[in-house]
């Protein structure tokens, strides 16, 4: 299909920019406000054959530290579109994340209403392996469905781990001025964390609505469901680290004005349930200005008990 598209129109590149400066204080026991800097700039390109194909690409200076490496090239995605579709690979979102909601909306300069233990960002398995993500999706009027693989880093010790396969589906309707989207996914894979000897096959099913109301307000409602195989993490059974997770997350938008607040709930099948949350104020001053302020209630008790992180500052998009 791809052999058979000879002409070529000329390609367009974008270059956009990003930056904050605020203060911002960690999660450590000692941390205090510290000053807040970062700059992020991106590259978009695209082009289109003389028979409609589609292709482009998306370059995170922020993150692509390994552009030459074809095995983890954060920061990058390659996408080709047409009738048949839209093919994407690179660091890039699986089916099941990509159909599933995150509960979080707004920014925060050092992303602290998204960084909280148990922030809901349903991203199931994704990332455990090389971040090379390969994504099919096509939609059908108010329906859409994607496909993802990601190989598995199976030159380690341990347990031969499953490469990571997801499928997912999107529906979008419309009820009295009420624009509703839902998304189920399922994946089954490994997950590889490294450092705690946590090579382990498992699944993850997960479910969300997103609702889009009159008045500025938007309401997210995620669910996922985590069951590993036989073998666990430092010897534990499979049933001692399989959980449930559960996000909400509530935005308010009026004029130049936007609050955000999500909440995250881990239910463990083994331990006591907990939740933390986070919340987000984003007030436009216009031409790309925006003053972000967020925070972030933890629960960590491993390391010293709760804890809470802040920040404050200007987002500065170009």
């Amino acid at each position: 299909m791809l052999a058979g598209t000879a002409g070529f129109a000329a390609a367009e590149v974008a270059i956009s920019g990003y930056a904050e400066l605020g203060i911002a204080q960690g999660a450590g026991a000692t941390d205090g406000a510290e000053f807040h800097t970062d700059v992020d700039v991106s590259f978009a390109m695209s082009g289109e054959t003389d028979s409609g194909l589609s292709f482009g690409v998306k370059v995170d200076l922020d993150e692509a530290g390994n552009l030459g490496d074809t095995t983890d090239n954060n920061g990058t995605a390659v996408f080709v579109e047409g009738a048949f579709g839209k093919f994407t690979m690179g660091d890039t979102d699986g089916a099941l994340d990509w159909a599933v909601a995150d509960a979080d909306a707004l920014t925060s300069i050092a992303d602290d209403h998204t960084g909280h233990l148990y922030f809901f960002g349903a991203n199931g398995l994704d990332g455990s392996h090389d971040d090379q993500v390969a994504r099919y999706e096509y939609s059908f009027g108010d329906f859409a469905a994607a496909i993802s693989y990601e190989q598995a880093n199976n030159n380690t010790a341990g347990t031969l781990q499953d490469d990571n396969v997801a499928i997912g589906a999107t529906y979008k309707m419309d009820m009295g001025g009420t624009a509703l989207s839902f998304g189920i996914g399922y994946q089954s894979g490994s997950n590889d964390s490294g450092a705690d000897a946590f090579y382990t096959n498992g699944d993850v099913i997960g479910i969300s609505v997103k609702a889009e109301l009159a008045g500025g307000f938007t309401a997210a409602l995620g669910y996922t469901s985590t069951d590993y195989d036989a073998l666990g993490v430092n010897g534990l059974a499979s049933d001692e680290v399989d959980f449930d997770h559960t996000g909400l997350g509530l935005t308010y938008t009026t004029g130049a004005l936007s609050l955000h607040a999500n909440v995250g709930m881990f239910d463990p099948a083994v331990g006591a349930s907990d939740e933390t949350y986070g919340l987000a104020v984003n007030y436009d001053l216009g031409g790309g200005a925006v003053v972000m302020a967020g925070y972030g209630s933890d629960a960590d008790a491993a390391t010293a008990g709760n804890q809470s992180t802040y920040s404050i500052g200007l987002g500065l998009s170009f």
